[in-house]
């Protein structure tokens, strides 16, 4: 049986080739109706194959006008929902010739199956809408000057948090790898620990794993607080941390920060301070739970 990650790049790459070839009735033929496109801003809602058709030829005209001759997608994290549906995340890179011409950026699909075939039913990408599809590089960068550049920062920094969270409770250690930057170090209340291999993360990622089953993990929610650019080639944020049983909290809330380098155009972790890291969960105090709140946060949702 092929799995979520399997399933999610087939069909990124069979659209993907579709934009390529011009061909916009195979794209609509791959997608769902209605056919919904997210951005941060707004979203568009394509309730006929001809709306879909008009749209992907717009954007193909667009490639053409911008000289964008490599259009190249790849699935980083994908998960079961159900037997009908999965989420996922990928990363879109623009190219022309051997140069991004915008910000690599990413977007969620969510696919569902119809009659044994999966198709696209939502597109949700970490873009306003002026910007889509091609984000400029230095106002992704730039440090912020107004509220609308501070809102956009702190969105893009809770999407690289939702990427992470989905790897952990999906069980996706290929996806939190690439979400990582070696030596990666996690500084927990044990102290700080450095991984300079990748055998290293995967050991570790492996057992978070035996402690969510242990303690009977449902979700990982992280809510972005702030996120700061410094230098261009690096990225600050701090974020609430919700461990989540069903609609419990596994262990109180708490707030953690996390530093990112850009990398080949991604950002990737490089140091979290005040993971939670392998302790006995079970020990916590009953004081300490008189702190949990008594609503369940919404991925995104940021207090």
């Amino acid at each position: 049986m092929a799995t979520a990650r399997e399933i999610y790049q087939d069909l990124l790459a069979q659209l993907t080739q579709a934009v390529v070839d011009r061909d916009a009735a195979g794209f609509a033929a791959l997608a769902r109706l209605p056919f919904v496109m997210k951005t941060m801003d707004g979203c568009t809602t394509h309730r006929s194959r001809q709306s879909i058709m008009e749209g992907v030829t717009s954007y193909r005209d667009m490639l053409s006008e911008q000289r964008i001759d490599g259009y190249l997608r790849s699935c980083d994290t994908a998960k079961f929902i159900s037997p009908q549906q999965i989420s996922g995340y990928h990363t879109t890179r623009l190219r022309r010739g051997d140069v991004d011409a915008a910000a690599p950026y990413l977007t969620r699909m969510s696919l569902f199956r119809e009659d044994d075939v999966w198709k696209v039913g939502i597109s949700d990408s970490s873009l306003h809408t002026a910007d889509w599809p091609l984000l400029r590089q230095e106002e992704f960068d730039a440090p912020a000057q107004d509220r609308s550049e501070t809102r956009n920062r702190l969105q893009n920094f809770q999407t690289i948090l939702d990427r992470i969270s989905a790897a952990f409770v999906g069980n996706d250690v290929q996806g939190w790898l690439n979400c990582v930057s070696l030596p990666l170090h996690l500084v927990t209340r044990q102290g700080v620990e450095s991984f300079e291999t990748p055998d290293q993360i995967i050991a570790d990622f492996e057992q978070y794993q035996r402690d969510f089953k242990t303690h009977g993990v449902t979700e990982m929610i992280r809510q972005a607080k702030t996120a700061e650019i410094i230098g261009g080639d690096q990225m600050t944020g701090t974020y609430r941390m919700h461990m989540m049983r069903g609609t419990n909290h596994v262990v109180p809330p708490w707030d953690a920060s996390m530093t990112l380098r850009k990398e080949n155009g991604l950002w990737r972790v490089t140091t979290v301070m005040r993971a939670l890291g392998h302790l006995n969960w079970s020990a916590l105090s009953a004081a300490d739970m008189e702190n949990t709140p008594d609503y369940t946060p919404e991925k995104g949702d940021q207090k």
